[in-house]
């Protein structure tokens, strides 16, 4: 089987200071080949880095990862680090293992207790995509047995916990006698704030201090690798000295390894006892008792009982005590011997890597997806209070009562299969992505005969939607009487403390009219479903609920609050907390939230929203569109030479990360091409273009009625996005014009793609530059990436979105 191993580190290098986990993963992996397993391992990319990506092994986000699950299609993926679960699809059909032998929570109790809560969050969330997790001892086991079941793991019917402690290869046996070269002790590792060993430590440079013409004392230390000031060493490891008692840098695996063959004598693993000492696993403690180094340590820590059974070392309960061992220690020299010996026996009998990653080995065997709890219903209603409330609650109360028991019997009726979509009014022509999707949709749910209606902010009509058909129908004159007007509810709405830019995307929070509407157009197509579009319009939908008897699916175009935040400067704090707060709320209001894309899925799940309701369907396509549309003559138009690339970029151009990619074009790609013979000019389709082109061979065409014909006019779709949120449906539609693709991780962001293959997906303009000449001058190479941009969109069509939308609401029944 080939397995996919995502680590959070490079493989190890042993000229470089490295990590237990990287020793952990050397492990885990000789042992997977050894049993036949082909195993890739993948990690993440870090910044400054001189391990090179050209391999295409690193990944830096959520999108490369899934290109390289797409091009190495293992049959499981194992983990190495509980935070990278975040960067796998929410619906990844393959067996998920988590190598979890630090229980990370209980180092951040020590590091940043401020954080543990919203960390226990996001692993309890995290944890959903995990079948097996790897803990290092029983502890751990039971450590994790409450979170599994809140995570909705069946322990009844599986148990997907292992326990594959930490192992060890036998190193050379000590090379030095202490008799001869006098005693050297030897302590360290990264300096962490849950391990503290400052009294254990005093008593140790006391005894070497008192005994310094035959005891020695060296610890090594410093900051994680990882850390992003890991140039600061802490103290004491940023001090050298000479004398009984000195402290070193970390060094490098190999010339650390050497040292403890060469000169040490006892390892030492002493510190103040903790809960995350408690259940933790030593990586040092273990390098020393393979270089046959016995080893010093408390009773508490979960390596004792082994050192304790082989007669492996000695076992500290107090700092006081630590004396009269050294002492009993340095005076017989064949004790130490002895427990040299058993140091190296214990590692061959009960630490070999091959025998810890059996349990493991066996489960890949035959590797499932964990059994599951049915998701619990999420209560939605304030739990009911006895008592008599204050006379004008009672009188609200007793209004709501009447107002939902007339409701009830004017608009009441039996659940049907029809669907009603709110949402906002700049439908037509569909000339933006939240246009061509929400239309896009409602055609493709109309296609079997589900009846489907739309409602907008225009008050006098609804659009029917029939078999692919949207046809607009004139509401009930009765649904105008019970709101403000229109122009006084706009008013009021338009005074709130809102982004003016994006008012109107929360208008329904203030107009009550959404309600009447979205009543009557239900009641019409006798709904089941009634779907925002936006999660403001969530709100009538979820106060039409109840009478209708229709379930709430809320459709996340983006993360609507961090998308206003990156876009919109002036935002306040306060603004911001409190879109923020409405978002999720609603979310959690609603009876399923679908996604575009597993990002968006993810941060909404990380503020707040119960992962139960989320989904993901990502953005389709209508692929007859394309097929039958004849490309327009846009060279004759703008007067484009022939022997000219022409490039295409589309979007709406009131969208500030549209701009930005305009100027990107007109700065860096038109002249920079120029600069290697190409003059190219570029078309650039959408509404709201600027008054004047930004440069002389940017062509802008303005609104159009379809983007088909204008995108099957170019040569080379390119996508220099730097910003921006959701999912970029331009993409799909550049595939579906059979175009080639280059583009920015942030312009393909969301889309399923294996980077060389379905497009070219680079970030350094010098590269971006070379990828566009390369593809003009190569036809061939074009066209073989164009087909295969070509057969990811065959997907996506519309249809599949539909019925993915289709098996949501079957869910809800």
């Amino acid at each position: 089987m080939k397995i996919l191993l995502i680590t959070q580190e490079a493989p190890l290098l042993k000229e470089e200071v490295v990590s237990g986990n990287a020793v952990r993963t050397v492990q885990i992996r000789s042992a997977l080949e050894a049993a036949g397993h082909e195993v890739v391992q993948t990690w993440l990319a870090a910044v400054g880095s001189q391990r090179s990506s050209a391999s295409g092994l690193t990944f830096r986000n959520h999108d490369e990862l899934q290109g390289i699950l797409l091009r190495e299609e293992p049959g499981a993926v194992i983990v190495g680090y509980w935070e990278l679960l975040a960067m796998l699809p929410c619906d990844l059909q393959l067996p998920v293992v988590l190598d979890y032998v630090a229980p990370r929570t209980l180092e951040e109790l020590y590091e940043s207790p401020e954080t543990v809560s919203a960390s226990l969050r996001r692993l309890r969330n995290e944890l959903r995509k995990c079948d097996l997790l790897l803990v290092g001892n029983e502890l751990q086991r039971h450590l994790l047995i409450n979170t599994l079941l809140e995570t909705g793991f069946d322990l009844r019917r599986s148990d997907p916990v292992r326990v594959v402690p930490l192992g060890a290869e036998l190193a050379e046996a000590p090379e030095s006698d202490p008799e001869a070269d006098g005693w050297l002790l030897v302590s360290g590792g990264v300096s962490w704030p849950w391990r503290s060993s400052g009294t254990f430590h005093t008593e140790l440079e006391s005894f070497a201090t008192k005994h310094e013409s035959a005891v020695r004392l060296v610890h090594f230390g410093g900051d994680y690798r990882w850390h992003e000031n890991d140039s600061q060493p802490s103290d004491p490891a940023a001090r050298t000295s000479e004398g009984p008692v000195s402290y070193r840098a970390l060094e490098p695996y190999r010339k650390f390894s050497r040292f403890l063959t060469s000169s040490a004598h006892i390892g030492v693993e002493l510190a103040e006892k903790n809960v995350e000492r408690e259940y933790s696993q030593s990586f040092r403690s273990l390098e020393f008792l393979r270089h046959g180094l016995p080893l010093l340590c408390n009773r508490y820590l979960p390596v004792a009982n082994l050192v304790e059974r082989y007669g492996a070392g000695w076992i500290v309960d107090e700092p006081g005590s630590i004396h009269a061992i050294l002492a009993r220690i340095t005076a017989n020299p064949d004790e130490w011997r002895e427990k040299s010996a058993n140091a190296r026996k214990l590692v061959s009998e009960a630490l070999q890597p091959a025998r810890s990653v059996e349990p493991l080995v066996r489960w890949l065997e035959n590797p499932v997806k964990a059994a599951r709890l049915q998701p619990a219903i999420i209560s939605r209603e304030t739990a009911p209070v006895l008592g008599v409330p204050p006379l004008a609650k009672r009188l609200k109360r007793q209004l709501g009562l009447v107002r939902t028991v007339l409701l009830n019997r004017l608009f009441g009726q039996q659940r049907g299969n029809g669907i009603v979509v709110v949402t906002r009014g700049d439908l037509f022509p569909p000339d933006h992505g939240a246009a061509v999707r929400t239309i896009e949709s409602a055609k493709a749910l109309s296609r079997d005969g589900t009846p489907v209606g739309i409602v907008t902010d225009d008050r006098k009509s609804w659009f029917a939607v029939e078999q692919g058909e949207i046809r607009p129908r004139e509401l009930p004159f009765w649904t105008r009487l019970f709101s403000l007007p229109g122009a006084l509810a706009k008013l009021l709405h338009f005074s709130k403390d809102l982004p003016y830019s994006n008012s109107f995307l929360y208008l329904p929070l203030t107009d009550g009219s959404f309600f009447w509407r979205t009543l009557a157009v239900a009641r019409e197509l006798n709904a089941g479903i009634l779907q925002a579009e936006f999660p403001a319009y969530a709100l009538p939908c979820i106060e039409a609920r109840d009478t209708l008897d229709c379930s709430v699916v809320l459709v996340q175009h983006n993360v609507e609050y961090e998308r206003i935040k990156a876009q919109v400067n002036e935002l306040s704090t306060n603004q911001y907390n409190n879109l923020r707060d409405i978002e999720i709320d609603l979310c959690n209001r609603s009876d399923a939230v679908v996604c575009v894309s597993d990002n968006d899925r993810q941060k909404l799940a990380e503020d707040g929203v119960h992962p139960d309701l989320l989904h993901t369907v990502p953005h389709g396509v209508n692929l007859a569109q394309f097929d039958q549309a004849v490309p327009a003559d846009a060279r004759a138009r703008f007067a484009v030479p022939d022997g000219c690339p022409l490039l295409v970029y589309h979007g709406t151009f009131s969208y500030p990360p549209n701009q930005e990619a305009l100027r990107i074009f007109a700065e860096i790609l038109l002249p920079g091409l120029d600069a290697v013979g190409l003059e190219c000019h570029l078309l650039a389709i959408g509404r709201d273009a600027p008054a004047v082109s930004p440069h002389p061979r940017i062509h802008l065409t303005g609104s159009v009625e379809q983007v088909a014909p204008w995108l099957k006019s170019a040569d080379l779709a390119v996508v220099p996005l730097v910003e921006g949120g959701g999912t970029r449906m331009k993409i799909i539609d550049c595939f579906a014009a059979c175009l080639p693709v280059v583009s920015t991780s942030k312009g393909i962001e969301g889309i399923p793609v294996v980077p060389g293959r379905h497009a070219l997906v680079l970030d350094d303009w010098k590269e971006f530059i070379g990828a566009i000449a390369d593809l003009c001058r190569n036809p061939q190479k074009a066209a073989d990436l164009a087909q295969q941009g070509r057969a990811l969109a065959d997907s996506l069509d519309w249809r599949t979105a539909a019925e993915k939308y289709r098996n949501i609401y079957a869910r809800l029944g």
